[in-house]
């Protein structure tokens, strides 16, 4: 009898322990994103490389949108995505394609024109229980030769107080520094020259350092720059190469800053070929040293592009994610996200699609595109948004914690 009592003792251990281990492990499946959950009147206001556009503050998820008047601020409430409408007038005619840095109480942004910049601040204020806002414009960079044209831009602070802008300009990478106490800032200080004008650069925080780092496909490079904390702002460190050589680069770049101050460079490569991973992961752990994984690989229909990486309050789990253009059909691409696993020979695990827009009634092509996340690791008392858009000013969203988070 003792026996018997043994044995069901266990089966039942051993049900109870699957079943934990199945929740644990999120096995019910979560459906991918098929509607937008708004709409702007230009295309693509998810875009562009490697801008973020997305934060979280106040419990509740914010994003900076461009519209054909300027930047358009949204709040994602309980009832849906909510314009704050005063923001879009305080900021008429302020590039709208802008790059954010959020503070508790404050937004940084650079919007970006191709010959000038323009750094911009919006601020909430709560009286009698009123809420108004407030915007003021910070600087306005064009760089050193007039006629060079950016592309992207990018924002970031320093544990200092200081605020750097780095922007591709023609064939140089360009950065601008200002303090918060005066809004004086630098000329642009190059970096690097000789690229193609097809490549761009991005800033990224380092513990103790600001980064900046861009692609070089004349060089075939991806390469950085750095520079520490309370240094002269034209003082930088020598040029590191992160990977040259075998079509490493193409201008796809996108960083994120774990809490161990593990630095995570998504990128996309120049191989092309079918069978052949699309795109590098770049890993600079807190000694200063890097490692490249490839994966991604192109098949005859599929095609992966854009990647994006974001960590998370646990160091150990960071997401990638990427687009998936569809070689047959423009209108059923989607968006993809897995699980970075350092060690497993594809790189990424637990690759759920989490954006996949119903085409239905799509009259000519379009497609979603352009991941946004936000620049600091996703919360644990929060959804974990992601947005993306396509080229009728759609934007959809999915919130990745059901499907990776494990607590």
């Amino acid at each position: 009898m003792k026996k018997i009592t043994l044995l069901l003792l266990f089966l039942t251990l051993l049900v109870n322990t699957g079943r934990l281990y199945a929740q644990i492990n999120n096995s019910e499946p979560v459906a991918p994103s098929t509607k937008p959950v708004l709409k702007v009147d230009v295309p693509n206001p998810t875009a562009d490389k490697p801008q973020s556009k997305l934060w979280y503050a106040d419990k509740s998820w914010w994003a900076l949108l461009p519209t054909s008047s300027g930047p358009s601020l949204w709040q994602r409430t309980a009832g849906g995505w909510t314009e704050h409408a005063q923001v879009r007038a305080l900021l008429q005619g302020i590039p709208g394609r802008a790059d954010v840095w959020a503070d508790q109480n404050e937004i940084m942004a650079v919007g970006v024109d191709k010959h000038v910049l323009t750094v911009f601040a919006i601020r909430k204020v709560e009286k009698a229980s009123k809420i108004t806002w407030m915007a003021e414009v910070r600087g306005s960079l064009s760089p050193s030769v007039s006629t060079d044209e950016m592309e992207t831009a990018t924002i970031a602070k320093d544990k200092t107080g200081c605020w750097w802008v780095a922007a591709d300009a023609g064939e140089k990478v360009c950065v601008w520094s200002s303090s918060s106490k005066n809004w004086t800032w630098t000329p642009p200080y190059v970096l690097a020259k000789g690229l193609n004008a097809d490549d761009i650069c991005t800033v990224a925080e380092l513990p103790g350092q600001t980064a900046i780092i861009w692609s070089d496909q004349n060089r075939d490079a991806v390469s950085m720059r750095t520079h520490r904390n309370g240094q002269p702002a034209d003082r930088w460190e020598d040029t590191v190469v992160i990977e040259q050589g075998n079509k490493t680069a193409d201008d796809h770049l996108h960083a994120s800053l774990a809490t161990d101050g593990t630095l995570w460079l998504a990128t996309k490569n120049s191989v092309d070929q079918l069978g052949s991973p699309q795109q590098v992961l770049r890993v600079r752990h807190a000694n200063g040293q890097w490692r490249n994984y490839a994966y991604a690989d192109l098949d005859v229909v599929k095609a992966p592009s854009r990647p994006v990486v974001i960590a998370t309050q646990n160091p150990a789990l960071v997401l990638a994610g990427h687009t998936i253009y569809n070689h047959k059909n423009a209108n059923l691409g989607e968006i993809v996200f897995g699980r970075v696993d350092t060690s497993s020979a594809g790189l990424l695990r637990d690759v759920r699609t989490v954006i996949a827009p119903d085409a239905t009634g799509w009259t000519k092509r379009n497609k979603i595109n352009d991941i946004t996340v936000p620049k600091k690791p996703f919360p644990d008392n929060a959804p974990w948004i992601i947005l993306a858009s396509d080229e009728e000013g759609n934007v959809f969203e999915a919130d990745l914690k059901p499907l990776f988070f494990k607590p």
